[in-house]
């Protein structure tokens, strides 16, 4: 809930300023966030025992942990390798065919 109210909603945190661009993410509930990181080939992977989320205001169960091999600190080089994954793309990548990325946004920028 958190999340959402946070960075999904189309108001953000508010006038924070650390809060992110408004429509940063399409998406605006969680569910559809994690499909979003699942189409770009993030997977779910286990949060460490004891990092649960049992005292972050608005939490309503653990944390999640979503990692792509292609998504490093430190390695922006790696980003143009991060692909949504439809259907023309997963026959293209079995064709042995490049798949090829849009141009960056201005976020990417």
């Amino acid at each position: 809930a958190l999340f959402e109210r946070e960075l999904l909603s189309a108001g953000g945190a508010g006038g924070d300023a650390t809060a992110v661009a408004p429509g940063a993410f399409k998406a605006t509930n969680f569910g559809s966030f994690v499909r979003q990181l699942n189409l770009y080939g993030f997977h779910k992977t286990p949060v460490l025992a004891g990092a649960g989320a049992a005292g972050l205001p608005g939490s309503a169960g653990p944390l999640l942990r979503f990692c792509s091999p292609y998504f490093r600190r430190d390695r922006p080089d790696l980003l143009v390798h991060i692909k949504r994954l439809t259907r023309a793309n997963r026959e293209r990548l079995a064709a042995g065919l490049e798949v090829r990325s849009r141009q960056p946004s201005r976020f990417q920028q």
